[in-house]
């Protein structure tokens, strides 16, 4: 499926900014509509998993939310259950396991 990115319109969250992605078609086409956000195009595909596995030859691709603690929507994206759970332990990010993706290994 298509990821399309999108970045923060400039002075939303002040002198912070951020990009965003999502492999959510339908976040993808909410955020069009969100002002706060600015579409910027297909930023490549992914897969996505069926029953919560990802398909042979991919990995999962955790995607987590700041919560806007800094001032600023801020999402991490990583393949490593470990950075994702220091993630949410010592940083306080929320787990966005429904928008996992599939990457290639």
């Amino acid at each position: 499926v298509d990821v399309c990115r999108f970045f923060t319109t400039p002075g939303t969250f002040g002198p912070k900014s951020s990009h965003f992605y999502t492999a959510t078609a339908s976040e993808c086409a909410g955020l069009k509509f969100n002002p706060n956000w600015i579409y910027e195009k297909i930023a490549g595909r992914v897969a996505l998993p069926a029953g919560g596995v990802c398909p042979a030859g991919t990995q999962a691709l955790y995607r987590l939310y700041n919560n806007g603690i800094t001032g600023a929507p801020n999402h991490r994206y990583t393949t490593s259950l470990t950075i994702r759970s220091q993630m949410i332990v010592q940083f306080g990010f929320t787990p966005e396991d429904a928008n996992t993706a599939c990457v290639p290994l």
